[in-house]
């Protein structure tokens, strides 16, 4: 744990806390198959206090009305999705989490935030706005195209857009030049012959 903890830090996603906090939420450790783990923070508690703002995540109707007549496709994943988010200075006291080592906070969204998957949602849609061929649910983000031509502007376009808005992607979860794409989301399973 403490070398997770210690990377985390090293990362900028959490920062130690100094001082009384109004929040602490309990840790939950769990580990994965490689032998490392992964922290969890225990947001029950916490997130009775979160407002959140209600942002619609696009049913599979929609994705699919806006992929019509579109052959060739991409699908980017994001790269530690949450963590690309910064929190606001006032919001980091309610990520606030107990360790043996002391107490820490996330900087950063994070799993476990009631409202990290609709502000997640929202914030990429507005990073996209302005790249047509676009669908994403969450982490996930679709490139179409009519034409290869088409599709390859177009992903050209998303790319300079994520560089400029500091986003990175998982290259090794990204597919690229598709004729079908199966896309899971929140509302079922998207199959594109």
């Amino acid at each position: 744990m403490a070398a997770e903890i210690d990377s985390l830090q090293k990362r900028g996603i959490i920062e130690p806390v100094q001082g009384p906090t109004p929040w602490v939420s309990p840790l939950v450790i769990v580990p994965k198959p490689s032998g490392a783990v992964r922290l969890c923070v225990d947001m029950c508690r916490a997130n009775k206090a979160i407002i959140c703002q209600r942002h619609p995540i696009p049913t599979v109707d929609e994705v699919m009305l806006d992929l019509n007549q579109s052959t060739v496709f991409c699908k980017l994943d994001l790269c530690l999705p949450f963590y690309q988010l910064e929190l606001e200075e006032e919001s980091r006291s309610t990520a606030t989490f107990a360790t043996n080592i002391g107490l820490f906070r996330y900087t950063r969204l994070f799993f476990g935030v009631n409202a990290a998957p609709e502000l997640y949602q929202h914030v990429l849609r507005q990073v996209l706005r302005n790249c047509p061929g676009t669908a994403n649910k969450a982490d996930d983000i679709i490139v179409h195209g009519k034409t290869k031509a088409e599709h390859d502007l177009r992903l050209a376009n998303v790319f300079h857009t994520l560089w400029k808005a500091g986003l990175t992607l998982n290259r090794e979860k990204c597919q690229f030049s598709m004729s079908h794409l199966e896309f899971i989301g929140i509302y079922g399973t998207l199959d594109i012959p």
